[in-house]
């Protein structure tokens, strides 16, 4: 499937929608977070479902949703395949990467976990690409792994890549020829644009 009115730079290419996650429930006091992590807030369903009325107006152009398998991740991805009338396709690899990454303080707890997943991602992100070349892609995961993927894909420092923040429920469009990102049409938007 094609975008029904594409620009001249977007015939032939891949868009990728990155979508981060509505708010989250409160974690219990003093638990840390685990897979599949809290839920969405009430605040986060209202998120998920404010961009998801605005992916209804491209329903037909978008050929595939994807979301992380933490539990905020998906619930905002269900809401969105719900209005367009996609079941989201789960991947592991798109799941959380903690901001330890952007300290590259090796001997921190934690560290190279959080650089498995991140290595886990790009994995995915590449896959993804390969799998579905000129199409339309939506991708619900979070804040750290948007940053993670595009600094990678952008040439950018982990240093750089932490200072960037992504709210809730907002859209980041790229467009790939290939697995080589081209063009950043956005960043952390609050709408599609």
């Amino acid at each position: 499937m094609v975008l029904q009115h594409p620009t001249d730079y977007q015939k032939g290419k891949t868009l990728v929608y990155f979508v981060r996650h509505g708010d989250r429930s409160p974690l219990q006091d003093g638990t840390p977070e685990q897979t599949p992590g809290p839920g969405l807030s009430s605040l986060g369903k209202q998120q998920a479902k404010d961009i998801a009325c605005q992916f209804v107006r491209m329903q037909d152009e978008i050929d595939v949703l994807y979301s992380s398998t933490m539990t905020r991740a998906l619930e905002t991805a269900t809401i969105i395949g719900k209005a367009i009338h996609k079941k989201p396709v789960v991947e592991h690899g798109l799941c959380e990467v903690n901001k330890i990454l952007w300290t590259k303080k090796y001997y921190l707890s934690g560290y190279w976990r959080t650089v498995k997943k991140y290595l886990a991602a790009k994995r995915t992100l590449n896959k993804i690409l390969r799998k579905h070349p000129k199409q339309v892609i939506v991708i619900v995961c979070h804040g750290g792994v948007i940053r993670a993927l595009l600094g990678w894909k952008f040439g950018l420092s982990f240093k750089q890549r932490g200072s960037m923040y992504h709210h809730n429920c907002h859209v980041t469009l790229l467009r790939f020829q290939g697995t080589k990102l081209e063009y950043i049409h956005y960043f952390n938007s609050k709408g599609l644009a």
